[in-house]
């Protein structure tokens, strides 16, 4: 009996597992396999699958968040889910299989590439690059470009040739989009998705691997955060990138009553809500306040003031003590009855230590004018 409870528990966990995968990277073989694409895949902390074209078949995509398309020729191309499953289309190969364009166009120049992104809208993807960019650092390198006189109406162009702003080298189609072309049939795209012309990724340029690398987290949408909610006041901070007002979030959840911060030695209702901040949260009745929002990747830095501060964290994963900055002396955490468990430190070691968790928030006390707490997520 024991044994069968354990084989149940594994396959529970396996399941588990294979749903929380990010990324289904398909390709034709092995040799083909991208390790810029890994690269920045792991870079990113996303967790992926290697999907042969002969396994497309007997996948269950449903399991995955995103696809992800080498730019090799799919004999099978129409079993690739493309267009109803987030996907990021690395692929002038099929490209008009899957109902983009009439076909594709290639260029080539004596010298490295560049692309026009002066037109992108989508700050997601494009960030805070403009203009004219440099795509590959080799001049053999060329690109794929969905051709104004072929491209399908519909998209929406990120970079474009730079000899024309209407020929898409990276584009995309919003979950919801009908692309059209007068005298073929109509494509509807289902989830969203993004062609990305520059494909020969062994000759990126960091601008290229920043639009790569953004367009996957576009594709990937928002996450969801779960905090529980107990009847009078909690102490809450907010893990994700947030967009939100105090107003949006009482609006949303009408058990919220108030939401505090502390500004100057007092407790003021808060105006904006920010992240590796804490907040007092008073509630009707207990509940989860379900947020979303980025999943926090870059360097978070916090600026600490002498004395009291009210501190949350920017991560999806617990933070020790031994971590902070050795200005901080003690760190408080509210406890669901209001009595707070302190932690002091004395000569470099943590008396009575406990873990950051995400979601909630915590007193941090420093003796100096201030200090920056700088810490990956």
């Amino acid at each position: 009996m024991r044994k069968i409870i354990l084989l149940i528990l594994g396959a529970i966990l396996l399941t588990n597992l294979v749903c929380a995968t990010d990324v289904a990277y398909i390709v034709t073989q092995n040799s083909e396999i991208k390790q810029e694409f890994i690269g920045s895949i792991n870079n990113l902390g996303l967790s992926y699958n290697i999907i042969y074209y002969n396994q497309v078949s007997s996948t269950n995509f449903s399991k995955y968040r995103m696809i992800l398309l080498n730019n090799d020729y799919f004999p099978n191309w129409d079993q690739i889910p493309v267009n109803d499953v987030p996907g990021l289309i690395v692929n002038g190969r099929n490209i008009q299989d899957w109902g983009w364009t009439r076909r594709v166009t290639t260029a080539s120049h004596s010298e490295p590439i560049n692309v026009n992104i002066s037109g992108c809208t989508n700050e997601k993807i494009c960030g805070n690059l403009s203009g004219n960019i440099q795509v590959y650092d080799s001049s053999s390198a060329q690109i794929y470009y969905l051709d104004k006189i072929d491209i399908y109406g519909g998209l929406e162009i990120i970079a474009s040739n730079i000899y024309d702003n209407e020929d898409a080298v990276i584009a995309l189609a919003k979950a919801g989009t009908t692309l059209t072309r007068l005298g073929y049939p109509d494509t509807v795209i289902n989830a969203n998705s993004i062609f990305f012309g520059i494909t020969e990724s062994e000759f990126w340029t960091d601008e290229t691997i920043e639009l790569f690398e953004n367009s996957l987290l576009w594709l990937l949408g928002e996450s969801t955060f779960d905090i529980e909610i107990k009847e009078g006041q909690n102490l809450i901070s907010f893990p994700l990138i947030i967009n939100y007002t105090p107003t949006q979030l009482k609006s949303e959840n009408p058990n919220i009553s108030s939401i505090k911060e502390y500004n100057n030695n007092n407790f003021v209702e808060a105006t904006t809500l920010e992240n590796n901040k804490g907040y007092f949260i008073e509630a009707s009745s207990d509940f989860i306040l379900t947020t979303t929002g980025d999943e926090p990747r870059n360097t978070q830095n916090v600026l600490l003031s002498q004395g009291m501060n009210l501190i949350g964290i920017s991560s999806l994963s617990n933070i020790i003590l031994n971590d902070l900055p050795d200005e901080i002396i003690e760190v408080a955490k509210r406890k669901d009855d209001g009595v707070y468990d302190i932690s002091t430190k004395y000569d470099s070691n943590w008396f009575n230590s406990f873990e950051l968790e995400p979601g909630k928030g915590y007193w941090f006390k420093i003796e100096i004018d201030e200090v920056t707490w700088s810490y990956s997520p």
